[in-house]
């Protein structure tokens, strides 16, 4: 890993090894789905949900992504200065002196606010630049971001006025894509909502329209290959930006779609201590886990400060030798303790320096991002994003 000429030495063998082959192949499986032309957006926010924003954004380019988008100015900042000069977008909110940084590395804001607007309007006169292209997003249900559908028409009279500003793109944002396509479900409310907005904004030429996140661009493309009956406005052409599922996790809402996405990430240490103990012997703080058996304990330097959360203790299990052992005893900030006396054998006695996979596949075995988060009450997006960045990221090409 190199930077400014440096180089950076990694010591730790725990590492997050990420298979950037499989993020183009889940980038193509979405773009296949859907006709050629279709405005296709892949977010590589919040460090590429853990997976490193550069080294994806890379792959991405090169798999043909004309778009990328993140939720935030120093997100697309980092982009640029890794040389990516393709159009990104900026889903974040902005003020005035984010605004000029945003308009002088030359990344494309969606404004979902009057007051976005008028910063971006003040940066245009501090720095001398005559002209911006920008998205707006429209809330229509999430009631997160987004200007009101009824700031229609005076945002019309607003562009009409403000010949400065360049309408790229309107979007909005799906809070339950499970049930796009479905004529009875709350996407289509929204998507109803959305599409007289579209028709609102029909004069502008070559507009993009995209609302579609992971779980409703499958969702409304399953429906279609079985020939069920699609809302007009789910029909119409809303461009993608799919998030999740460029990673392989299948979102948590959807229920319907299956493109056979591949999961991108493999958590993998090595066991750093052993040590043999006794029934009724305990192990880390508390404690919460006695022996009940004479029994083999490995050490792995990997906690919840590297993002093994403390919620799966004794809970989870990780894979050595293609078998999954159990973890047991508190995870602690570095380390945690698996039980591995199942796997000992006589002539092969387990050893330091073995390696372990806490997430991904080893033989015939396999542990999910899924499988992590249903284990500690979460979803795998916060599995993924809360591997630190202590932990190396290794790349396959």
């Amino acid at each position: 890993m190199t930077a400014r000429g440096t180089t950076t030495i990694h010591y730790r063998r725990s590492v997050a090894e990420i298979d950037l082959r499989k993020v183009e192949r889940n980038f193509l499986a979405f773009r296949s789905i859907y006709p050629d032309g279709t405005f296709i957006c892949p977010m590589v926010k919040a460090n590429a949900y853990g997976h490193g924003d550069v080294e994806v954004a890379k792959a991405l380019r090169h798999a043909g992504a004309r778009f990328v988008g993140v939720a935030l100015i120093e997100e697309g900042e980092k982009l640029r200065r890794a040389g990516d000069r393709e159009p990104i977008l900026v889903f974040g909110p902005c003020d005035l002196s984010s605004s000029e940084a945003m308009l002088r590395e030359n990344l494309t804001p969606v404004a979902s606010d009057w007051k976005h607007l008028e910063a971006i309007e003040g940066a245009l006169s501090v720095i001398g630049q005559d002209r911006v292209g920008l998205h707006l997003e429209f809330n229509t249900g999430m009631n997160r971001l987004g200007f009101e559908p009824e700031d229609t028409e005076p945002l019309k009279a607003w562009f009409a006025k403000h010949k400065e500003f360049r309408l790229e793109g309107i979007c909005t944002h799906l809070f339950s894509g499970n049930d796009a396509g479905d004529s009875g479900g709350e996407s289509n409310l929204q998507l109803e909502a959305f599409a007289k907005i579209c028709d609102a904004f029909a004069g502008h030429q070559g507009l993009i329209i995209h609302a579609l996140n992971s779980s409703g661009s499958v969702n409304i493309w399953k429906r279609l290959q079985d020939r069920k009956s699609v809302p007009l406005s789910a029909s119409k052409s809303l461009g993608l930006r799919p998030g999740i599922g460029l990673y392989g996790i299948a979102p948590h809402n959807d229920e319907h779609g299956d493109i056979q996405l591949k999961p991108v990430m493999t958590l993998k240490t090595h066991i750093a201590s052993l040590h043999r103990i006794s029934k009724g012997e305990k192990v880390s703080y508390g404690p919460t886990w006695t022996a009940k058996r004479d029994s083999v304990i490995a050490t792995l330097p990997f906690g919840y400060a590297d993002g093994y959360r403390r919620g799966l203790s004794n809970k989870s299990s990780v894979i050595i030798r293609g078998q999954k052992v159990p973890q047991v005893g508190t995870i602690c900030m570095d380390y945690f303790m698996i039980d591995v006396t199942d796997i000992e054998m006589p002539n092969t006695p387990v050893k330091i320096g073995e390696e372990v996979v806490l997430m991904g596949e080893q033989g015939h075995e396999r542990i999910t991002a899924e499988e992590l988060a249903k284990l500690c009450g979460t979803i795998p997006y916060e599995i993924l994003t809360g591997i630190s960045e202590r932990v190396t990221r290794t790349y396959l090409r």
